[in-house]
């Protein structure tokens, strides 16, 4: 279970694996991404809309099948899945480093001094206490690692 959180993290990489193909295209340190506008079906739209309370979203479909919800959030990128019959599965936010609650930041800084907190992914899953997929650097080192809110860090 040591690696339950990372694993976690792992899978959720679907939703940015956008899916299929479309009417917008997207380029991407040469490679470009052809990416499908899709229409989620009601129970979808209904979960996300009750979690969500209306944001407006871009919805992609994973290599799963899921359905993948893409909004700005308070100035932060969020996405949220779901499965085909509405079920939420997750949400990834992005943040600013100052966002990090203080018992994951203190426990980064005290474990990592010196390294500079270079991104940060708020992961929530159902049944789960949310967490942070934090990416530090120092020159050219970079190193990943989960915390949760009580300041608990794996690599």
């Amino acid at each position: 279970m040591k690696n339950t959180p990372m694993l976690i993290a792992l899978a959720f990489l679907g939703c940015t694996a956008v899916a299929t193909a479309q009417t917008t295209t997207h380029h991407h340190k040469a490679k470009t991404v052809t990416v499908k506008t899709v229409t989620p079906p009601d129970a979808v739209l209904t979960s996300y809309n009750s979690k969500f309370s209306g944001d407006t979203a871009a919805w992609s479909v994973t290599p799963s099948g899921n359905f993948c919800a893409t909004t700005m959030v308070n100035g932060q990128k969020e996405y949220a899945e779901f499965d085909s019959t509405g079920g939420w599965l997750r949400n990834r936010t992005d943040m600013t480093a100052d966002q990090l609650p203080g018992g994951a930041k203190t426990a980064i800084q005290t474990k990592y001094p010196g390294m500079e907190i270079a991104s940060v992914q708020k992961l929530e899953y159902n049944n789960v206490n949310p967490f942070y997929k934090v990416d530090l650097k120092q020159g050219d080192q970079a190193k990943e690692v989960m915390v949760n809110d009580a300041g608990y860090v794996q690599e």
